[in-house]
């Protein structure tokens, strides 16, 4: 493996470890925002879980970084999908939060918790789309270059 492989590892290693903590440090923040201080708290609770679960998964991932047998273009193109989507996740539900109104990607929170702005908000709609999206790819990525690696072996 090159030298320049090995740094970019270990820098991806330590940014996605330290995104990590900061993105747990954010979920245990949101989680301090009063009912009254949003149009919709559920959204609050929502985005405390997400970003909280989302930054265990990033360290988690993080960790298996030098396992991954990736090139340095596929490794830099994981790191940016996995960061924009799990922090998509957890906007999503700041957004639904402050503006009052969910998305159709959400029917049994929406079912349960009705937003008083409804439940067809265009931006929480596509902010759910693109965490999705960007997080299976994250994780395909993994998944391949875990596979990859065990070949390898």
């Amino acid at each position: 493996m090159s030298t320049n492989l090995v740094c970019l590892k270990a820098t991806l290693r330590r940014w996605t470890l330290i995104l990590g903590v900061l993105q747990i440090t954010v979920g245990c923040v949101v989680g301090f925002i009063p009912p009254t201080a949003v149009e919709w708290f559920r959204g609050i609770v929502m985005a405390h879980i997400e970003f909280t679960a989302n930054g265990v998964l990033m360290i988690v991932l993080g960790l298996l970084v030098n396992e991954l047998r990736l090139g340095s273009l596929t490794l830099k193109l994981w790191f940016a999908l996995l960061q924009v989507g799990t922090w998509s996740n957890g906007a999503a539900g700041v957004m639904a939060a402050f503006l009052g109104a969910t998305s159709p990607l959400m029917p049994t929170l929406s079912e349960k918790f009705p937003p008083p702005h409804g439940i067809d908000n265009s931006l929480v709609t596509a902010t759910l789309m693109l965490c999705g999206v960007t997080i299976a790819l994250a994780l395909l990525l993994t998944l391949y270059g875990l596979l990859r690696a065990g070949r390898q072996a």
